[in-house]
């Protein structure tokens, strides 16, 4: 099959063609790589492995592609090593587009070799951006998935599913992901297929369903693959197990996963009572810009009688209203809503919005103190 896979050729890796910095200066530290290359079982170790990737990553600045890959590799050698930098990726939260280049070539050398895996990864790429591609290309993507789909190839059959499922066809991504989990039940991707057929009950709602997949994938994937199980199992404790709901959603946000700071808020605030610690989740969301965060930061700091925040956080709010229509809207309804306490504010602070204000003058917050280095908003 490997000789039908011109058409990828050069399609992803090349496509910047600025000066790349010294390999030395992008390449992740090699504590960090063998860590991920021991998680993979990898037949080959570090020292075999970084020569490769250099002369990969050397050649990508050559308008002729040339021989890198020894002889002695195989295709699952190269996909482990690609693997190795896109779990880089998960694991340090960072992007470095000339490491994401390399990860492309490295893709398309597995799938030289014969690797079933990066040829379907790759049939897939085009198919996913067939506006970008010919038309001859993406008939011959789709004749690749279909004769690896009727070889019943694992990742074949999951990334259809995924593909369904990004087009919104959740019975059909239901029915190949089930597929999938017959034909592979006890690996990471399992765990992934798993955690999508959660979400997918979850939105039915079958939820007792949707509670068997999100606890069998977090059992075989490690937190950052799987990190929407986590936020979406907290959510179906959240008011019967209100502890292990936010055991689970604080899991959620040390991934960083935006929805996860004001569920934490609102659950410490409204169940805990635990205003305080709300205030800081609500702080970390509001660094994202979620709006529900500010609403509950400005409702934790009259709970606190911390007006001078409070004043802040609204201040904040109607900045960012001013160059969002949502957020526009959700302030005016939160401006009708919180009459009061505004108006608590207008004696116990100074220059502060009045309830009957939507706006202040933006001279008036450009003139106020600069903002603190511990918050954008100087909360």
């Amino acid at each position: 099959m490997d000789r039908h896979l011109n058409i990828f050729r050069g399609r992803f890796s090349r496509a910047y063609s600025s000066k790349r910095p010294p390999f030395r200066d992008v390449f992740p530290n090699k504590k960090l790589v063998n860590r991920l290359l021991f998680e993979m079982d990898s037949r080959l170790a570090f020292s075999k492995l970084y020569p490769v990737y250099e002369a990969v990553y050397n050649s990508l600045e050559s308008e002729v592609s040339g021989k890198t890959i020894p002889t002695s590799f195989k295709g699952e050698d190269v996909l482990i090593m690609k693997k190795v930098l896109e779990k880089v990726r998960h694991r340090t939260k960072t992007v470095n587009k000339n490491l994401t280049v390399l990860e492309n070539e490295l893709l398309e050398n597995a799938a030289e070799l014969g690797n079933n895996d990066a040829i379907s990864a790759l049939a897939f790429q085009v198919l996913e951006n067939a506006h970008r591609n010919t038309p001859a290309d993406v008939t011959h993507a789709k004749k690749l998935i279909k004769t690896l789909y009727q070889i019943s190839h694992p990742l074949t059959v999951k990334l259809t599913a995924d593909l369904a499922f990004t087009r919104n066809d959740f019975d059909s991504a239901e029915q190949y992901y089930k597929k999938f989990l017959e034909l592979e039940s006890d690996t990471y991707r399992a765990g992934e297929v798993t955690g999508k057929l959660g979400i997918i009950n979850f939105r039915k709602p079958n939820l007792r369903e949707a509670e068997r997949y999100f606890l069998e994938s977090i059992r075989l994937c490690p937190l950052e693959q799987v990190v929407q199980s986590y936020y979406h199992l907290s959510q179906l404790y959240m008011d019967s197990e209100p502890l292990k709901a936010r055991c689970l959603m604080e899991s959620a946000a040390s991934e960083g996963f935006k929805e996860s700071f004001q569920l934490l808020g609102f659950l410490e605030m409204n169940y805990f009572h635990d205003n305080t610690k709300a205030l800081e989740w609500f702080k970390l969301g509001m660094e994202l810009f979620d709006f529900e965060c500010f609403i509950g930061y400005f409702d934790c700091s009259i709970k606190l009688k911390s007006y001078q925040k409070a004043k802040k956080c609204l201040q904040s709010m109607q900045t960012l209203s001013s160059n969002n229509e949502i957020a526009k809207k959700s302030f005016k309804l939160f401006i009708d809503s919180r009459a009061e306490q505004i108006k608590l504010l207008e004696f116990r602070t100074t220059r502060v919005v009045k309830a009957t204000d939507l706006y202040i003058n933006g001279n008036d917050l450009n003139s106020g103190s600069s903002l603190g280095k511990g918050n954008r908003w100087d909360l």
